[in-house]
């Protein structure tokens, strides 16, 4: 029956008892509806790869192995050697099982049995032979051995057997011992006998050492070198003739007398220098000989007095800043394409390379600069009022033209950087705006070294100077005022020790004073001129180049009953240097100076002039003529004069115009009578 037919039966049965169908009803599905599908045959599979085209190998060349997995290659894309080539040999396929059906039982598995290791071989070792010993020598051959090793061994002694002319003989094949060649025996009573020992001899003498270095040590039996030709005899000098008796015959100087190494250069008293000859040729005399040199040109020799005098010297014009000549450094700044608003950008490094790069001296590159921020830099006085100030940029200050102390130190020093020089900002505290001195008897105030700040810059022979750009545009009026931008100049050219008397720095290390002293104290400064010294207006020194402690009396009170002091007072100043001129270096000719005193007990004042020599102005007063207690005596400037400008008006034209006609004056210093 087959194998399908008993499938279908035992299917039909399952059914018959589970659902007991009719005998002619026919079962609802067989057994072979109920099977599930084989799977499909898997493909066959693919053909064999063609094979790579192999390229010709060389030395140089490594296999190729361009689809070779990553595992086949090392590190750096380099392919592994490949293995020995070994005979590859398929195994032997076990014969295949039918396939067992439901009824035959699942065969057993085989007993797992270990494979037994073959028995380990010993190694047979052969036997072990011991070398036979020679037989041992009688002990007078022994004692000819020793006395034969007695003499000196060489180096041939350690050659080997089988090395060239060795006095052993090899070994013969057959295994026969060695023999070598030995010097005959030697009877040791046949040997001459040894020389007998010299006796020690006596120290010799000094005189036979003396004797024996006359005498002529020669070795016996030692050959003599053979003689030196003997020296021909000199010829026979001639007798002079009557000829050579004529002619003056030479004269035989005596050498010099000797003369110790203190002679030389230490007997200048008593020693003459060799006399000047008298027959020096002259320049025609040179021109004239043949083959000679053509003459110095002395017209183009440098002129050593002209060199001196072109250097400058201490307190000439030339390295005082005072009086120095600014006006070509200070137009160049003013030009309109350097203007604010004509600028191409807020670059500081273009804006300070085209300032700068005309002036090759620190000094004029440092001043140009300072000129500039007057011109476009004003004081921000809506936010210092406002109490709005904000730290601010080089950049912001260029593009708004605004700053305050701060804004202007900083521009300065970024520009100064720029322009290769070295700069510095410096902060502290300065007697500016809103400040009032103390009087007799106030507290000194509590430091506070952020109230302002200024700029030390390096300027020519290295010297740091001290400048305030900020009070050097102009000055500030009031809350409700308007900015008053006004070139001051003396703040770039005021003396270190003048400028630290309004500037505080919060760090010693930056008063950079001229007079020997570091630094001075916080109390000195605040008592500077605390009810001694008179009030200087700023005029003074900007429109007159008068300098401000110059002024005498320096005390602000003038006593007007003083036995002390005498009946006279003199009243003087001068200008900020010695070679100031005021036509060259200020703003025009000097103004006519005058005092305005009250006159006795109050009752009369006058316009006193001052006399003047170009550099100092002074005038002398009776104190009682000064004026009554409480008044003031002042110093004004005779600005106009019969409605023209005062400046180059002369001290005798003033008198005869005194009381005539209109003038105007301008006030330069005060005091107070006590």
């Amino acid at each position: 029956m087959a194998e399908g037919s008993i499938r279908s039966r035992i299917a039909a049965l399952n059914l018959e008892e589970v659902h007991a169908p009719s005998p002619a009803s026919r079962p609802a599905y067989s057994y072979e509806q109920a099977t599930t599908k084989k799977k499909p045959p898997p493909p066959p599979p693919p053909g064999q790869r063609p094979q790579i085209q192999l390229r010709q190998q060389t030395v140089n060349n490594p296999p190729l192995l361009s689809n070779a997995t990553t595992s086949m290659r090392e590190a750096g894309e380099q392919p592994v050697a490949p293995k020995p080539a070994t005979p590859k040999i398929s195994p032997a396929l076990p014969p295949r099982v039918p396939p067992r059906t439901n009824s035959q039982p699942a065969p057993g598995l085989p007993p797992r049995v270990s494979p037994s290791l073959p028995p380990r071989k010993t190694p047979t070792l052969p036997p072990r032979t011991t070398p036979t010993l020679p037989p041992r020598k009688s002990s007078e051959h022994s004692i000819r051995r020793r006395e034969s090793t007695e003499s000196v061994s060489t180096i041939a002694s350690g050659i080997s057997t089988l090395s060239l002319g060795s006095t052993k003989t090899g070994a013969s094949i057959n295994g026969g011992s060695m023999y070598q060649v030995r010097a005959p025996a030697y009877d040791p009573s046949k040997l001459p006998p040894l020389p007998p020992k010299r006796a020690p001899e006596e120290p010799k003498s000094r005189a036979t050492l003396q004797a024996m270095k006359s005498t002529a040590s020669t070795a016996p039996n030692r050959a003599l070198p053979p003689q030196l030709p003997s020296r021909p005899p000199l010829p026979v000098r001639k007798e002079s003739t009557a000829q050579e008796d004529n002619q003056p015959q030479r004269k035989v100087l005596a050498p010099p007398p000797v003369r110790s190494a203190l002679s030389f250069g230490m007997n200048k008293s008593t020693e003459t220098p060799p006399p000047i000859p008298t027959n020096r040729p002259s320049a025609e005399t040179r021109n004239t000989e043949p083959g000679a040199p053509p003459p110095i040109p002395l017209s183009s020799r440098p002129n050593l007095d002209a060199i001196m005098a072109s250097k400058p010297k201490p307190g000439a014009v030339a390295s005082c800043l005072k009086c120095r000549d600014f006006s070509r450094v200070d137009s160049h700044a003013a030009q309109p394409q350097f203007s604010r608003q004509n600028l191409p950008g807020s670059d500081v490094g273009w804006l300070a390379h085209h300032l700068t790069s005309p002036f090759p001296s620190p000094t004029d590159k440092a001043r140009v600069l300072f000129t500039w921020l007057h011109h476009n830099v004003e004081y921000d006085t809506h936010s210092f009022f406002g109490g709005t100030v904000s730290r601010s940029t080089p950049e912001r200050t260029i593009t708004t033209g605004l700053a305050v102390c701060e804004g202007y130190a900083s521009l300065f020093a970024a520009l100064a950087l720029k322009a290769g020089l070295e700069a510095i900002v410096v902060g502290g505290h300065g007697k500016g705006y809103g400040y009032h001195g103390l009087r007799p008897g106030d507290p000194i105030p509590e430091f506070k070294p952020s109230g302002h700040a200024w700029n030390a810059v390096r300027i020519d022979n290295g010297e740091w100077k001290l400048i305030d750009c900020c009070w050097g545009a102009g000055s500030v009026n009031g809350a409700n005022q308007p900015y008053s931008k006004n070139f001051t100049s003396y703040w770039f050219t005021m003396d270190n020790d003048e400028f630290g008397c309004k500037h505080y720095p919060e760090d010693n290390r930056y008063f950079f004073r001229s007079d020997g002293r570091a630094s001075i104290s916080w109390e000195e400064y605040c008592y500077d001129g605390v009810g001694e010294r008179l009030t200087v207006y700023g005029a003074a020194t900007s429109d007159h180049g008068i300098g401000e402690r110059t002024f005498q009396p320096a005390a602000k009170f003038i006593k007007l009953n003083d036995p002390a002091e005498g009946p006279v007072v003199r009243f003087q100043f001068a200008s900020v240097c010695v070679h100031w001129d005021n036509a060259k270096h200020g703003k025009g000719k000097p103004y006519v100076m005058v005092l305005h005193v009250g006159g006795r007990d109050g009752r009369k004042s006058d316009w006193l002039p001052f006399q003047t020599d170009g550099r100092v102005w002074w005038v002398d007063v009776n104190r009682v003529e000064l004026g009554a207690m409480g008044q003031k005596v002042s110093v004004f400037a005779v600005t106009t004069l019969d409605g023209k400008d005062g400046r180059g008006v002369s001290v005798e034209e003033y008198k005869r115009k005194k009381g005539k006609v209109g003038m105007g004056f301008g006030g330069v210093a005060m005091w107070e009578l006590v």
